[in-house]
């Protein structure tokens, strides 16, 4: 294999869940740009054909399918017409995510029910549904986009955190045992970013600027950060790589004072 086509993603399929955020459109317009065809979805409609009308820039083929994956019937239905419309799916990125911004003893059930749902229930049983379809095309690449926040702490992510630490041990756990069936399954884990989930809690003018001095790069993460992460793990260049968790966040992780 030469180096030139390590990474390319040509004949490739990827569904990309969650592609109506910052996150989402990032990851899909990187493996379209690198050769795959891409199912975009999520609940928002209308930013799901803007990530579309990106990939289709690229000269890749598209479909538009709205979900809402803490509703187990739709991640069924999802993942079959996700194989309808191309005959075969290559690589999946979890990538939808949900949480409710209150302190931890404020969280009421059906706030939990959404988060875990949304979370971990809704990326579990979409993974089954296309680990059953991967085995019969000889295999295929899981991502599951986890977070820094399953392994640290912070104010308002309690149980947005629980089901990013519950997203890192399922990775290990269907890598090992989906090995065997040519199925790789890896995490990518972000850190502070500047953009998406995390927004809400910039509106206080402070919480933006302390976890900016946090990170070594001195910025958060961006719009072309996270796709690049993602297109390595789940091309021939990561062949030999399964049940890990890759962290991009400018050093984040590492920094343990503020420099």
């Amino acid at each position: 294999m030469t180096e030139q086509n390590t990474f390319n993603l040509e004949g490739k399929v990827a569904l990309v869940t969650g592609a109506s955020g910052a996150i989402g459109r990032d990851i899909s317009l990187a493996l379209a740009k690198a050769g795959a065809d891409i199912i975009v979805s999520g609940r928002n409609s209308e930013r799901l054909k803007k990530t579309a009308e990106l990939v289709a820039e690229c000269g890749r083929k598209f479909s538009i399918i709205a979900a809402d994956l803490s509703d187990r019937q739709e991640v069924q239905k999802l993942a079959q017409a996700s194989v309808a419309t191309f005959d075969h799916v290559d690589i999946l990125v979890n990538n939808a995510a949900a949480n409710v911004f209150k302190k931890a003893e404020r969280f009421t059930e059906t706030d939990f029910d959404l988060i875990i749902n949304t979370n971990v229930k809704g990326a579990f049983f979409l993974s089954q549904c296309f680990a059953q379809h991967m085995l019969s095309i000889g295999g295929g690449s899981i991502i599951f986009i986890t977070s820094q926040l399953g392994q640290t702490a912070m104010n308002f992510a309690c149980l947005y955190g629980a089901t990013k630490a519950a997203l890192m041990q399922i990775t290990r756990s269907l890598a090992f045992e989906w090995a065997k069936y040519n199925i790789r399954v890896n995490s990518v884990s972000p850190g502070p970013w500047a953009t998406g989930m995390l927004e809400p809690l910039f509106r206080d003018g402070k919480t933006e600027e302390a976890l900016t001095r946090l990170t070594p790069s001195r910025r958060l993460g961006a719009e072309g950060d996270l796709g690049g992460a993602v297109v390595f793990l789940v091309s021939e260049a990561a062949r030999h790589i399964t049940g890990q968790d890759l962290i991009v966040d400018g050093g984040f992780s590492i920094c343990k004072i503020i420099p």
